[in-house]
C-alpha cells in the first residue's frame, strides 16, 4: 500500500502554530451568531460567571489566544470568548 508522508514540520509546529492559521471566528457568521458567540465572555449576556471558550470542553486551543473550537470547524475562536454550547472541561 502507499503510505502518505507527513512533512515533519508540520508535525513539529504544535497546536498553537496550526490555530494561528485558522482565520478567527467573526461574531457576524450566522452561526456565530445563532449560538450568542462573542469574542469577550463579558458581553454575552447568557454566560455564566468565569464562563469562557478557555475553559469550555470544545476548545481545543489550549493555552492560545485564539484556537479551534469542535463547533465552529475550521475557525478559530477567542480563548476569552463565550457562546451558547460552552460546557464545562472536565479536570
Amino acid at each position: 500500500g502507499v503510505v502518505a508522508a507527513v512533512p515533519v514540520a508540520a508535525v513539529l509546529r504544535g497546536r498553537d502554530a496550526f490555530a494561528n492559521d485558522l482565520p478567527k471566528l467573526s461574531e457576524d457568521d450566522p452561526q456565530a451568531q445563532a449560538l450568542s458567540y462573542k469574542h469577550d465572555a463579558a458581553e454575552a449576556a447568557a454566560a455564566g460567571e468565569g464562563q469562557n471558550c478557555a475553559n469550555c470542553q470544545l476548545y481545543t486551543g489550549g493555552d492560545a489566544e485564539w484556537g479551534p473550537c469542535s463547533i465552529f470547524a475550521g475557525k478559530a475562536v477567542s480563548a476569552n470568548g463565550w457562546c451558547a454550547t460552552w460546557v464545562q472541561r472536565a479536570g
